[in-house]
């Protein structure tokens, strides 16, 4: 598997970079997971991704292939104009493509409408623990593509999102996703099972 290959149907719209106050608060926790070592680049390929809502059909979200970059500035987000998971589709402007995994994200936001962010990292670490203490999680299907949707989906039918607020993608090697109200709440989520990790 390749990660970092957008696989979804988009329009992209190349524009100005992003005012600074759209992005400025999810630039302050990707440093943090940067420096982690759980948002970067192994063998080329740029891993991790973030992304905040700002109405019920808008989020922005961190670029494509920007895993390897320390820091990231407005060329190197996006803004997520209009999606629909069903038809497998994405609207984006900015001056970069969005992240491979954004129609996740917007599977995500979908669950529920008080959903404010969601983070994306990779560790193997995290990624074994979480399968290994039966965290939610996806069966084993390839990352962005329709069926991860489908699966993001069937975890949460019938059941709060927010009371779980996290799930590890099987099929996706290192692959965990966190999400809350808001950034703060997903960073909890994370810091959470590191703490549980650490125990």
């Amino acid at each position: 598997m390749i990660d970092g290959v957008i696989k979804y149907n988009f329009a992209f719209s190349p524009s100005e970079p992003l005012q600074k106050e759209l992005w400025i608060e999810i630039e302050a926790v990707r440093e943090r997971l940067f420096a982690l070592g759980i948002i970067g680049e192994k063998d080329g390929i740029g891993y991790g991704n973030i992304s905040q809502r700002l109405q019920e059909k808008r989020f922005v979200i961190t670029g494509t292939q920007t895993g390897y970059l320390d820091k990231l500035q407005a060329e190197h987000y996006a803004m997520i104009e209009a999606y629909d998971d069903i038809k497998f589709y994405l609207k984006s402007s900015g001056a970069i493509k969005p992240s491979s995994e954004a129609l996740t994200h917007a599977t995500i936001y979908n669950l529920n409408e008080k959903i404010g962010a969601v983070i994306h990292i990779h560790s193997r670490k995290m990624w074994d623990f979480m399968l290994a203490n039966k965290y939610p999680r996806t069966e084993d299907v390839p990352y962005g593509s329709i069926e991860m949707i489908e699966e993001v989906k069937r975890i949460y039918d019938r059941k709060d999102p927010l009371e779980s607020p996290l799930f590890v993608m099987r099929g996706h090697e290192e692959g965990v996703i966190f999400f809350g109200q808001n950034l703060q709440q997903a960073q909890l989520a994370l810091y959470t099972v590191i703490g549980k990790m650490l125990s």
